[in-house]
């Protein structure tokens, strides 16, 4: 195909796609570029440079990679680059303003020449992040679902027996809760789950794993965290509980939670057997008066 045939194609298809679309060499030089529907590029700024340059050294790797398969092929190359300013800073000279995750395809054209094809796809993948994180989370309070919880406890615990590590749960219940919302309204009981879930946040460790197990149960997951330990946690929760106060139109909220928890305790210990054992606990805090936090007991 003749030079000025394949640049009325480039041309062509630049016209007719909201992609950038770069005409390279099989060394990487950048022949020609369209910008498509991405008007913070600079395009012509592009031309003559070596491509995989302009990306970070773990990157470059990749586009070096995608650029020479795609070289020995007839069919295109795809791979997936997550762009940040800090990473990328020949981008930045280049229009890049924010974040972007693009999905790129190259072809060879012939044995000289390749087209590489970048579709930006942040706001797609951003939606379905969004979508994954609504399906994991309890929307009232932003706390993890219990299935996400139940997902995270299952991996953890086989992890925990297979480096013989330690792990904790401690189960949360707000007490008498139900008479608290028919005394104040359902108003007021969202608004003590979600100032719970507040502080619990404020109070968790990073590696820690809050979620919603039930209207008005919360788990938290403690890793590296024996009886002892869990223990001292679940009184120090009980007290930050006792001691809030949450305006409301009747007047200040106050309420107290009972908390029961289990502490992983040989190599046959299950999630389900775990949360039965908080669980259980849980109930003799309750029936002693609630306010109250139950361990498991030494053995």
């Amino acid at each position: 195909m003749s030079k000025e045939k394949l640049l009325d194609r480039f041309d062509f298809l630049a016209a007719n796609v909201e992609e950038i679309v770069l005409l390279i060499n099989n060394q990487g030089e950048v022949l020609k570029v369209s910008a498509g529907s991405e008007d913070w590029l600079l395009a012509d700024s592009l031309v003559g440079l070596s491509f995989p340059l302009l990306f970070s050294s773990e990157m470059m790797v990749q586009v070096t990679t995608q650029i020479n398969t795609a070289s020995q092929c007839d069919e295109a190359v795809n791979f997936q680059y997550s762009m940040k300013e800090k990473d990328a800073p020949d981008w930045v000279e280049l229009g890049l303003k924010e974040p972007h995750i693009w999905h790129t395809r190259c072809q060879k054209i012939d044995d000289k020449e390749l087209i590489f094809v970048i579709a930006d796809r942040s706001e797609e993948v951003k939606l379905e992040r969004k979508i994954v994180n609504q399906a994991q989370r309890d929307p009232l309070t932003g706390a993890y679902n219990r299935r996400a919880l139940m997902t995270v406890l299952s991996q953890s615990i086989a992890q925990a027996q297979r480096y013989d590590w330690l792990c904790s749960f401690l189960l949360i219940d707000i007490d008498n809760f139900t008479a608290f919302n028919e005394s104040f309204g359902w108003d007021a009981g969202d608004l003590i789950l979600q100032q719970l879930v507040s502080n619990l946040h404020g109070f968790k460790r990073t590696a820690d794993f809050l979620a919603r197990y039930g209207d008005d149960q919360f788990v938290m997951f403690l890793p590296e965290t024996n009886s002892e330990q869990s223990g001292l946690a679940a009184e120090r929760i009980r007290a930050m509980v006792e001691e809030l106060e949450i305006p409301f139109s009747q007047g200040d909220l106050k309420f107290t939670v009972s908390i029961g928890a289990s502490t992983l305790s040989d190599v046959e210990e299950t999630h389900e057997s775990m949360l039965r054992r908080a669980e259980e606990n849980l109930q003799i805090a309750k029936e002693s008066g609630h306010n109250r936090v139950e361990v498991d007991e030494a053995g």
